[in-house]
């Protein structure tokens, strides 16, 4: 391993736009479940220029913490008229979100087309936005088949979205610089292939990074104001 690590940024944000195909990554996303004997080292912040250009064309459980909804401010009439899919609800599937969207599981099964073509929202929505957490971004969701947004489009809008890069401006911005660079660190290094780890480390820093180590998807709850109002719940 070279001897020097440094954050990787890209000169800009790219936005993914949402797929419901899920193609399968070209990297491979297997985690080693070999003990780490090399521990975090300390992130160099004093960055030369100019950066590194960061690709951007990449394809697209532990105990579950409960995260209880937001309560909806008194008198919205859109209060509990949106139910997400039970695939969508808490431990509905198990989904490590740094992992392309292909593998995600229920009862340790993937899941089939006909399943990602289901509403992701009853009543069905045309359009919706979720809002992570520790995110300063709201993700835009639009129903690929000009009707209703899908279970696809949820979780291929999540993990393009969760892997456009973070800028120099973002990175300095942000009050805690140490545990997003830990988390960035973590994810190439979990990866078993030198070539995979390589080309994910060259990658550079993610906005899933910023979800620090909690990256495993838990649900998707209505924020109580508008029926296409959805917050992330991650752990």
């Amino acid at each position: 391993m070279p001897a020097t690590k440094q954050v990787r940024f890209a000169y800009k944000n790219q936005v993914y736009p949402a797929s419901s195909t899920l193609p399968v990554p070209p990297l491979s996303h297997s985690v080693s479940t070999a003990p780490s004997s090399t521990a975090l080292l300390t992130p160099n912040y004093a960055l030369s220029y100019p950066l590194p250009y960061a690709p951007s064309n990449s394809s697209r459980i532990p105990p579950h913490v409960y995260m209880p909804p937001r309560a909806p401010s008194s008198g919205s009439r859109y209060a509990g008229q949106a139910r997400a899919h039970p695939y969508l609800s808490m431990d509905g599937i198990s989904w490590d979100l740094r992992d392309h969207a292909s593998l995600i599981s229920r009862n340790g099964h993937g899941l089939s087309s006909r399943v990602l073509s289901e509403s992701a929202f009853e009543p069905p929505l045309p359009y919706v936005s979720i809002a992570p957490p520790h995110l300063p971004w709201s993700f835009k969701i639009h129903a690929s088949n000009g009707r209703y947004v899908t279970l696809g489009d949820v979780f291929g809008t999540l993990y393009h979205n969760l892997r456009v890069n973070i800028t120099e401006p973002e990175f300095n911005s942000l009050a805690d610089k140490r545990k997003p660079t830990q988390a960035y660190e973590e994810r190439y290094r979990r990866l078993r292939s030198r070539r995979a780890y390589e080309e994910e480390k060259r990658g550079g820093m993610k906005r899933v990074d910023l979800l620090k180590r909690h990256t495993r998807f838990l649900a998707l709850v209505n924020s109580g104001r508008l029926p296409d109002e959805w917050l992330l719940k991650v752990s």
